[in-house]
């Protein structure tokens, strides 16, 4: 597997598409973090200013940015940007069966699996790589914030690794399904951004707590934005969503790997 990423790696590193999105994510992450910040403080202010009183500084609200917080604030911002990364996954496989360099790495003695598997190898590299940023970018908001850094939050990375690859996983199952890039990258984001949003509000009206199984809903239920227990209706513990999260994983890759196994190429 580590000489298959390699090869992979070797693909990809020249590629533009994947320098340019792989540049803004990384600035998107600095980017969103600041306007949170920014946001987080200009409320302070506002709030300090015209209600005094009503809000002290050892209220939730202003422990966003604290030792107990800090983890998932930055975790939960960062996740907007999660759709960068999976444009490049769907773009990288549909260039390789665009190009047909898929079918040469069938004739020179790869099998199916071991196509798919790599790609599925590539995505936990990069899920490992954005939960590298991820804690990067904490360290950071702690220094900027004069927050006492503190390893107790530090679990959610771990949290933030699933949500990451469920989101590149999602993209590479639509990618093996419609085989167009365009196709593939407007449903990833009219299902992401718009249609899951209905089927939540339908589903808590049929069947509260049923929401949040949803196929990206999933992952994001594992780390809500903190402090906001009430936007997060019948929203189990993370002891049930994250088995449910991998278990959604897993049929994804099932799900990819059988369609990619028995797909004409």
């Amino acid at each position: 597997m580590v000489k298959n990423l390699r090869i992979e790696w070797m693909k990809i590193k020249n590629y533009r598409v994947f320098q340019v999105f792989s540049v803004l994510y990384i600035a998107g992450i600095l980017l969103i973090i600041y306007i949170f910040y920014r946001v987080y403080i200009d409320l302070i202010g506002n709030i300090q200013e015209s209600v005094t009183g009503v809000q002290s500084e050892g209220s939730d609200f202003f422990r966003l940015f604290g030792a107990e917080n800090i983890w998932r604030t930055v975790c939960f911002a960062t996740s907007f940007l999660l759709y960068l990364p999976g444009m490049i996954i769907i773009n990288l496989f549909i260039n390789e069966v665009n190009f047909k360099t898929h079918r040469q790495n069938i004739i020179d003695g790869w099998k199916r699996e071991t196509f798919i598997y790599t790609k599925i190898g590539l995505i936990i590299c990069m899920s490992l790589a954005i939960t590298v940023m991820n804690l990067i970018a904490t360290l950071i908001m702690a220094s900027v914030t004069g927050t006492s850094f503190s390893l107790e939050g530090s679990w959610m990375l771990g949290l933030c690794f699933v949500q990451s690859f469920i989101y590149l996983m999602f993209a590479l199952l639509l990618a093996t399904l419609f085989r167009r890039s365009g196709i593939a990258i407007i449903v990833f984001f009219i299902y992401g951004l718009l249609l899951e949003f209905l089927l939540m509000w339908l589903f808590g009206k049929i069947i509260p707590g049923s929401e949040h199984f949803l196929p990206l809903q999933v992952s994001d239920s594992l780390l809500p934005f903190p402090l906001a227990k009430g936007l997060y209706k019948n929203l189990p513990g993370v002891e049930v969503m994250l088995p449910a999260a991998i278990a959604i994983a897993a049929l994804y890759i099932y799900f990819a790997v059988r369609k990619y196994k028995y797909d004409d190429l």
